[in-house]
């Protein structure tokens, strides 16, 4: 890992995981593998951000994410738990930050089954995230694109119980303006 050598790393944590699952530093073999993906996230994330959809989509903060929250669970008194959980928070935001982003594309194409299975799988794996808000708001602009008033009203009021103090904005968006 200090080389530079990220698959080696992660394979080296996957081997020590797999052949020592009792040794009292496998713990740090979680921590070093989410590490890896972590560092790897970033690039990622922008590139998407700043090119267009047929970009890789965020695997690396996924593994990460998935290694952060093994060894929080599986050692919560860990050294490397606290890192972890601000890690795994920062992740979140990402990754809830890029459903958002896919949504609204898929939104902005018309294309509202897709943008509603997106905003969906946010608010329900990304629970306390910053873009949780923004995928409400979508939701109820896609059902009511799709003439779906009732469940437009109920994400209405989903939303206005989470955010009681904004209002939603539910307006179409230029395309030109990201969020």
């Amino acid at each position: 890992y200090r080389a530079g050598e990220v698959e080696s790393a992660v394979d080296a944590a996957d081997t020590f995981i797999r052949e020592n699952p009792t040794h009292p530093r496998v713990d740090y073999a979680h921590y070093v593998k989410g590490l890896v993906y972590f560092e790897r996230t970033p690039n990622i994330m922008e590139r998407w951000f700043n090119a267009n959809l047929n970009a890789r989509p965020p695997q690396d903060a996924r593994k990460s994410f998935q290694s952060f929250g093994t060894l929080i669970q599986r050692y919560p008194d860990s050294e490397y738990a606290a890192d972890a959980r601000q890690r795994m928070v920062y992740l979140r935001n990402r990754l809830a930050d890029y459903e958002v982003h896919v949504a609204d594309f898929y939104l902005r194409r018309k294309a509202y089954v897709a943008s509603l299975a997106r905003t969906k799988f946010c608010i329900e794996n990304y629970d306390g995230a910053p873009a949780v808000r923004r995928a409400l708001e979508i939701q109820v602009q896609a059902y009511e694109a799709l003439g779906l008033k009732d469940l437009a009203t109920q994400s209405l009021q989903v939303y206005a119980m989470n955010f009681p103090d904004q209002p939603a904005d539910t307006s179409a968006r230029p395309w030109w303006k990201v969020w």
